[in-house]
């Protein structure tokens, strides 16, 4: 087994076992993983992303580290990412919120802070380059649209997005699993 720094931010109420958390940790890799406890959730959006930013630069800074964040965990890693220097490692997404989360009637949900500064930095080449970024999300995903997600790394050369026919915004574990070996082994 490769040694290699694993930084994961889940989404908002993931338990240590779910995925991706669980499926990592039972395949044997070490990792540390920055939970949305409802002391972090109390800090000021600001504040959490320098918590973030911070844990980043002071272990994962490295071209061998990989992040990993689902959810609305992957939108504060993004956000994080946005604010700082080029990432040197690679990023590994599962339905990442991009900006406004839809329903499944067609209406918005929920807009999460700076909902729009993604897209525009990515859009506008400001995005801080990394040297691999791969998302995972479903077609029906109602937290991650699909369609920003191709809004978002269309931009970049060293970007994959792959899009799950008939998925929602939680991923099956076996189709996470096999994401995870991949990405994991190289």
């Amino acid at each position: 087994m490769q040694d290699f720094p694993i930084y994961l931010i889940p989404g908002r109420g993931d338990a240590i076992d779910d995925n991706p958390g669980g499926i990592i940790r039972r395949m044997g890799y070490p990792f540390q993983r920055r939970e949305i406890t409802p002391a972090f959730e109390s800090l000021r959006f600001p504040d959490q992303l320098k918590v973030i930013k911070t844990e980043l630069a002071s272990g994962f800074w490295r071209h061998d580290a990989l992040l990993i964040g689902r959810s609305y965990g992957a939108y504060l890693l993004l956000h994080s990412l946005s604010e700082m220097q080029d990432f040197p490692g690679r990023l590994l997404l599962f339905s990442p919120v991009l900006g406004p989360a839809r329903n499944r009637n067609g209406f918005y949900g929920s807009i999460p802070p700076r909902s729009g500064k993604l897209l525009r930095l990515a859009e506008n080449n400001l995005f801080p380059l990394f040297q691999y970024l791969e998302i995972h999300t479903g077609t029906d995903d109602n937290g991650c649209n699909p369609l920003l997600a191709e809004r978002f790394v269309a931009p970049f050369k060293n970007a994959r997005l792959c899009l799950v026919q008939g998925a929602g915004h939680h991923l099956d574990d076996a189709y996470v699993s096999d994401v995870l070996m991949n990405f994991l082994k190289v």
